[in-house]
């Protein structure tokens, strides 16, 4: 007889998801800008980012994904967390190698989203993804009962949709939230479009 499925009422995500925050931060802005911003966030953060910590299965706690975001933007941005789009856009493309850069250019975008939905759960623990299209160039993304929604993973998913799609043929990617689980809608849902 299976056990029942207990809710994950904590989210977790992978120790990569993380450190190329910091590596956007280097890239961007460089190495004094990293040390800075390393001084700046908590000592588990710092920890991690250094690498003195080696989480077990690569799994670790998803509020440390959120301060990445958040002291960064306070650094860097506007302390408004537009910074958090950038740097999903910037993870997407991130080590892309050159198997994923051609399969990219061969696949559609909806075949793409829904292959990322299938693979949600190697990177984030808690939630998950439908994808469903909605016209030849657009479709619907859906972030589906995360268990710590935070305005910084919306943004940081909305910009990773973005770089994702833009790393084939695709022209014009329009990436746009039209609800949020931290402005009280049931789910986060973001609409995308694109050329050819």
């Amino acid at each position: 007889m299976s056990q029942p499925r207990v809710p994950i009422t904590h989210a977790r995500v992978q120790a990569a998801a993380v450190r190329v925050r910091d590596t956007f931060v280097e890239k961007k802005y460089g190495v004094p800008a990293r040390q800075r911003y390393r001084q700046a966030v908590s000592t588990p953060l710092r920890d991690l980012l250094g690498g003195r910590t080696d989480p077990k299965g690569g799994w670790v706690p998803f509020e440390l994904f959120v301060e990445a975001i958040v002291v960064a933007d306070r650094l860097f941005g506007k302390s408004d967390l537009e910074l958090a789009r950038e740097m999903g856009r910037f993870a997407a493309g991130h080590n892309v190698g050159v198997w994923k850069g051609l399969f990219m250019r061969h696949v559609t975008p909806v075949r793409v989203m829904s292959i990322a939905s299938g693979l949600w759960s190697h990177h984030y623990e808690g939630g998950r993804i439908a994808t469903r299209a909605t016209g030849p160039t657009n479709m619907m993304f859906s972030l589906i009962d995360f268990p710590e929604p935070h305005r910084a993973h919306c943004m940081s998913i909305e910009g990773w949709i973005q770089g994702t799609l833009e790393l084939g043929p695709r022209k014009s990617v329009v990436v746009k939230e039209v609800a949020c689980r931290t402005s009280g809608a049931g789910l986060c849902d973001f609409q995308i479009s694109w050329e050819g």
